[in-house]
């Protein structure tokens, strides 16, 4: 036992170390580095193999749910946000649980030029004159430490690459573009941004972990260094220098030549690269079981192969490609490990982060949720992963996973707004409720998801009380339950609430006073608010007191048309109820004799297909991207501010239609806009499409008679979209 004294002294020696800027290491988790032997990785004397769905931003989230940046003129502007230390190691944990022994991560980010307007951060940042070198941006390293230091804690080994071919985060072409360069000067060994990328590989490997107090290079859990994400241009001699400085500074940690859609030769003669890694993908014509067993020959044993990234299939094909990286050898060496693309963690205040791909498919989940990711095959991709897992580690069965730790309930001042994080692999969960701290419990809310794909924190809650078992000024007690087919954790925290939110009757606002004629009918504009109490649910609808001469097209929408069998003066009532409360406002309408000839229809119209063929183009001239109409009948790219086409279309009455639009956002989602009778420019989202595009319904507001509906770029717009026909519809 240490003295008294003596303890505070050794505690004053520790700190004047630590503001001298030592710092004690923590022992690693790890007995070993991985290691390479031929065509395989051991770890220790054990051979190392491994299966997961790809983990891209346990260091950095795109966060979908908040949209777009409109301030991005580039045609892509994702927000972003770092990870908390509690959501990395929740992340990590269901990784682990679930089978998952290595894991490789997306790139560092580069500093753009639209960061701060749209609220980004990154972890390379400028150089601080010309001819300067990029620098880290410490709290965003300080975020890649503690990643790091979990995966350790947790057993799960690291694939880190540098940066990005791609643009998306920054990459090798804003590095070029410090120093004025081209982004092709990137694989120019004597080019200034050749010599930023290896500064930055110098400044990161060298780097002290915050959270351990060990250099990058002495961390067991970072089982190998990528030269970066995709580099598909990389030759001989960028890849010779890249590898040899790498090892340099990281004599103990693997190597990898991060390249796309070939095996470079080169890479197999070069004595620094331990792995060669190829992605599988539809676009490169690659995205086949049979690709392993073309890479493994052409390796022929030289280095160890990974499949860094496959995916955005049907889980069939994806388990096709899974079995063949498990099973395929060459001369008896096989692929090392597989990474289907891609996961999304649990949020720090509930739901998932996703993200949904140009194809449909969204981010997995993890351990699986068979409704919620029922249209992403999600329970199947996951279990086909969880077995590839096992038979890489010699098991006969898959491990059962296990009980789940007990979730996290947040605070909150509603007993309609209560959230809480997910535990790592918890299924489904059970909220209990009690008017004491301690009990008895209740059970009030069972077998709760928080699986949802495009969870939006902003409108959505995992758990709404029942309004009507709650008396109003009195204080509730919660916790909840995590479950899994293992068995069931032991209950959350408890927090208490004060029930303080009085039901209110929605609020009504319409048009008081409106005229029409027989022939054209009325359009209806009825709005309302309300406070969502009792619950969500508002029951809305126009009701004429049963006067038979009123036909409602839609008398359930607050938005529809009404005619009228004779003229008179009509009184319509609109109701907003609540399930508890209701409100309700009426409009006079004064209906005179039809001006024009009656239709046969009031409530349907169909203006047919019009392509581009049918509308007048507006370009402006351009040497490059000029618009122009290409064989599969598409228009675009819309390139410059000004690019337009234009259609006139004739409406049989006045008010709300859609038009339905055929488009190709294949090069990423797009902002473009479409302009109605010569009015505002209406900005319009238009998501990442494959090349034979989709169709998206966007209201429009039209005239009787002649309209012009114009698209292209204008101010503010990115362009670089691809458009086919429209169709004004109403119904």
């Amino acid at each position: 036992m240490i003295q008294p004294i003596q303890k505070i002294l050794l505690v004053s020696l520790l700190s004047a170390l630590g503001c001298a800027g030592a710092m004690a290491a923590e022992q690693s988790h790890f007995e070993h580095f991985i290691t390479r032997d031929g065509a395989k990785l051991m770890d220790g004397e054990t051979t190392f193999r491994f299966a997961g769905i790809h983990a891209p931003e346990l260091h950095r989230i795109e966060d979908d749910a908040r949209g777009v940046c409109k301030a991005d003129p580039r045609g892509w502007g994702q927000y972003f946000k770092w990870p908390t230390p509690e959501e990395q190691a929740n992340w990590i944990k269901a990784m682990v649980a679930t089978g998952a022994k290595a894991q490789r991560v997306y790139v560092l980010s580069v500093q753009q030029e639209n960061d701060t307007a749209c609220e980004r951060e990154t972890h390379i940042l400028a150089p601080q004159s010309t001819d300067g070198m990029p620098r880290l941006n410490e709290k965003a390293m300080k975020v890649y430490d503690n990643m790091i230091a979990e995966a350790d804690k947790q057993g799960l080994r690291l694939i880190l690459p540098f940066i990005d071919h791609w643009w998306w985060w920054g990459g090798r072409e804003q590095l070029a573009a410090f120093y004025n360069e081209k982004p092709e000067d990137f694989y120019r060994i004597d080019s200034k941004t050749y010599r930023a990328y290896q500064d930055i590989i110098r400044q990161v490997i060298t780097r002290t972990n915050t959270v351990t107090g060990r250099a990058y290079s002495d961390e067991k859990a970072i089982m190998a260094w990528e030269t970066g994400n995709e580099l598909e241009d990389t030759n001989a001699a960028f890849l010779h220098e890249t590898a040899a400085w790498i090892r340099k500074w990281a004599p103990n940690q693997l190597i990898v030549d991060g390249t796309y859609k070939k095996i470079n030769e080169f890479a197999l003669s070069d004595p620094n690269v331990d792995i060669v890694s190829n992605h599988y993908y539809t676009n490169a014509d690659n995205n086949h079981p049979d690709q392993v067993r073309k890479d493994l020959t052409a390796i022929g044993g030289k280095k160890a192969y990974l499949v860094g990234e496959f995916g955005l299939l049907d889980h069939t094909q994806l388990n096709d490609i899974m079995q063949s990286i498990v099973h395929s050898e060459f001369s008896g060496a096989q692929a090392v490990g597989g990474f289907i693309w891609g996961f999304r963690g649990h949020r720090h205040e509930g739901g998932f982060y996703w993200h949904k791909e140009h194809t449909g498919h969204y981010s997995y989940h993890l351990p699986g949720f068979p409704v919620e990711g029922k249209a992403n095959q999600e329970m199947e991709v996951v279990d086909l992963v969880r077995k590839a897992s096992a038979q890489m580690a010699g098991l006969d069965h898959v491990p059962p996973l296990p009980v789940p730790d007990a979730p996290v309930l947040r605070g909150t001042d509603s007993p309609f707004a209560i959230n809480w994080m997910g535990a790592a692999v918890g299924r489904s969960y059970d909220v209990e409720r009690a008017e004491a701290e301690t009990g008895p419990w209740t059970r009030v809310g069972e077998n709760i998801s928080d699986g949802v794909n495009e969870w939006d924190p902003a409108t959505m809650d995992l758990f709404r009380d029942d309004y009507r078992s709650l008396q109003l000024g009195k204080t509730y007690y919660y916790r909840v339950t995590a479950k899994n087919e293992s068995g069931a954790s032991s209950p959350s925290n408890v927090i208490g609430v004060k029930h303080t939110q009085q039901n209110q009757a929605p609020v009504v606002t319409l048009e008081d006073a409106l005229t029409a004629t027989l022939d054209k009918g009325v359009w209806l504009q009825a709005a309302w608010t309300d406070d969502n109490l009792p619950d969500r649910e508002v029951k809305v609808g126009w009701e004429s007191g049963e006067n038979a001469n009123v036909h409602f097209c839609d008398a359930t929408k607050a938005h529809t048309r009404a005619w009228f069998s004779a003229p008179g003066e009509y009184a319509l009532t609109f109701t907003a109820d609540d399930g508890l409360l209701k409100s309700s406002k009426t409009a006079s309408v004064t209906v005179k004799k039809a001006q024009g000839k009656v239709p046969a229809d009031y409530c349907h119209f169909a203006g047919g297909v019009l392509d581009v063929h049918n509308g007048k183009l507006h370009a402006v001239k351009s040497k490059e991207n000029a618009l122009a109409i290409d064989d599969d009948g598409f228009l675009g790219p819309f390139a410059n501010e000004g690019d337009k086409v234009s259609w006139q279309v004739n409406v049989p009455w006045e008010g709300q239609y859609t038009l339905r639009v055929t488009f190709s956002g294949k090069w990423g989602g797009k902002k473009n806009s479409f302009v109605v009778n010569s009015g505002a420019p209406v900005a319009i989202e238009f998501p990442q499409t494959d090349e034979k595009g989709q169709q998206l319904a966007i209201p429009v507001t039209l005239k009787a008679g002649k309209n012009s509906i114009d698209f292209g770029r204008f101010a503010g717009d990115w362009g670089y979209m691809f458009i086919k026909s429209i169709e004004v519809y109403a119904e």
